[in-house]
């Protein structure tokens, strides 16, 4: 298990610096694409859904005005009876590798992400259990944009590592793992 872990990190070490290079020397300065492209200057702002297991997820927004840095919140409210489910989350990513075409907009960046999860819900001997999580990590991701019916859409995906505590009524635990995260949004 600790070779697999320690080769996929090389792997996406050695892809990272890779599309680093490429990007360093690409010419990012092209008028003729920029005028090209579906996306304008305008486009600062995104709203959809994001979530990362195994926990955390719900309503996004970005802002990409600062571009190749980009910030984002999550956040969900839940309040059903004697459950609820409350989570906030929020993340700075910077751009390693970002391109213009006419049609979409592609990038893979890096990105530093945390949150806080609030839960209460009854266990099997209908007592209430009130769990708090706070997390953070580091994670790989790309994203692609494209045009469908005159909206910019924005597909991501990440992978990274994550880490925590658990508070609950009885015990506190740490927590760590590897995550996944997807979202969608739409740009204006």
């Amino acid at each position: 298990m600790k070779h697999t872990i320690f080769c996929l990190t090389c792997i996406l070490v050695g892809i990272t610096l890779s599309f680093s290079v490429q990007a360093q020397t690409a010419d990012h300065t092209n008028n003729s694409v920029k005028q090209d492209k579906f996306l304008t200057d305008d486009s600062e702002f995104g709203i959809g859904l994001q979530g990362a297991t195994s926990a955390f997820g719900g309503l996004s927004f970005r802002y990409t005005g600062l571009a190749p840095i980009y910030f984002q919140t999550v956040g969900r409210f839940i309040l059903n009876d004697q459950n609820s489910d409350h989570m906030f989350g929020g993340g700075v990513s910077y751009a390693i590798f970002e391109h213009h075409g006419r049609w979409h907009t592609s990038r893979l960046y890096f990105t530093l992400e945390g949150g806080w999860r609030y839960k209460k819900e009854p266990d099997l001997h209908d007592e209430i259990v009130k769990s708090t999580t706070l997390g953070g990590g580091l994670a790989f991701g790309g994203e692609l944009v494209f045009s469908l019916g005159g909206i910019p859409l924005g597909l991501n995906v990440a992978v990274g590592q994550g880490f925590g505590r658990e508070n609950t009524n009885a015990e506190s635990k740490g927590i760590a793992g590897v995550y996944v995260g997807m979202g969608i949004h739409a740009y204006f």
